[in-house]
């Protein structure tokens, strides 16, 4: 279906042949009921992902047109005319309190993808004083990640209301992607996570999305090479710390010589408590848990191809009853 025919007319949108900017008719749906029930006190939480490669699938134009949409929908039924402006972007966790405090009520927050090995460890800190501190604001806060699984629990499954698995198939092509709804997405999650196996369960529908930016695209590629410019200059200027350097040597040697001495015996080589030498231990799993165990991709996808006739196959038969809380089906 079409949306926005007097903001997109022809000619605005790359390979564009009618007016208006295309989006799933079954995902804009759900998107509305989102919209729809945002002024009961509600604030949502959008995590977008890929199951085939981590980079390059299009999940950042994609999740912008969802929060398009949304706006739109917004503005429809509540007369609330928000636009998704570069000030609704974020490229690293940490900002998104900040910002969600300089962008209307009712408005989006999207979390840019960071390219940054603590990423997963850092938003799931800033999305816990997020819903302390931010809630009373009604916004909707839309997350790209890498990997849905490295997700702390309590997110994936109970905070978020959907997940969307954006990908390739047939020859690396993009705007493709399949939708799960709350319960969905919970079973994925619990059966899916020990094998990072996405096709354990069977999204409620998938669909198409085309290319094409909402907010202006060589501004949006500027701010995110100045972002990565910025994090690596950071990093270059880090200063030696020699309390996570003794941290890092404790813990690794503790891994290579459990067998051969104690716990007590390497805590008082280094001259502290066994109380302390637990809490290295911790601090240093928990510093690097999102680096390690890292399954690769499922590339399954990319060798499947349409089905007859050259379009894609939609999973499911119409369906309008709405199961509780978002996941029109098709």
């Amino acid at each position: 279906m079409k949306i926005l025919e007097k903001r997109y007319p022809l000619g605005t949108i790359p390979k564009q042949q009618t007016d208006g900017r295309y989006i799933n008719e079954t995902l804009d749906q759900n998107i509305k009921l989102l919209a729809k029930n945002i002024t009961k006190d509600m604030t949502y939480l959008g995590i977008i992902t890929s199951s085939t490669l981590e980079v390059g699938t299009g999940k950042s134009v994609f999740t912008q047109q969802i929060a398009e949409s949304y706006l739109e929908h917004v503005r429809e039924i509540h007369g609330i005319d928000n636009r998704l402006i570069m000030n609704n972007l974020v490229f690293r966790p940490k900002d998104i309190i900040e910002r969600s405090f300089k962008v209307p009520r009712y408005s989006i927050v999207i979390c840019d993808e960071w390219e940054d090995l603590h990423y997963l460890s850092e938003l799931g800190k800033t999305l816990r004083q997020f819903f302390r501190k931010c809630r009373q604001l009604n916004l909707f806060i839309l997350i790209i990640i890498p990997n849905f699984f490295q997700l702390p629990m309590s997110y994936a499954i109970s905070r978020s209301v959907f997940l969307i698995d954006v990908k390739f198939t047939g020859e690396f092509n993009r705007g493709y992607f399949s939708f799960y709804n709350f319960g969905k997405k919970k079973s994925l999650f619990i059966k899916g996570r020990k094998t990072q196996d996405y096709d354990c369960i069977k999204p409620n529908f998938t669909g198409r999305f085309v290319d094409g930016y909402v907010v202006d695209e060589k501004e949006y590629r500027a701010a995110k090479m100045k972002d990565l410019e910025d994090q690596e200059n950071l990093e270059n200027k880090k200063e030696f710390n020699p309390r996570q350097l003794t941290i890092d040597i404790y813990a690794k040697l503790k891994q290579k010589l459990r067998k051969k001495i104690t716990n007590a015996e390497l805590a008082d080589a280094f001259g502290i408590t066994e109380s302390t030498a637990y809490r290295w231990v911790q601090e240093y799993n928990e510093k690097n848990k999102n680096s390690q165990n890292v399954v690769s991709p499922n590339l399954a996808h990319i060798i499947v191809y349409p089905t007859e006739g050259g379009e894609e196959k939609i999973i499911g038969t119409p369906n309008k009853e709405q199961v509780n809380p978002i996941s029109i089906e098709r």
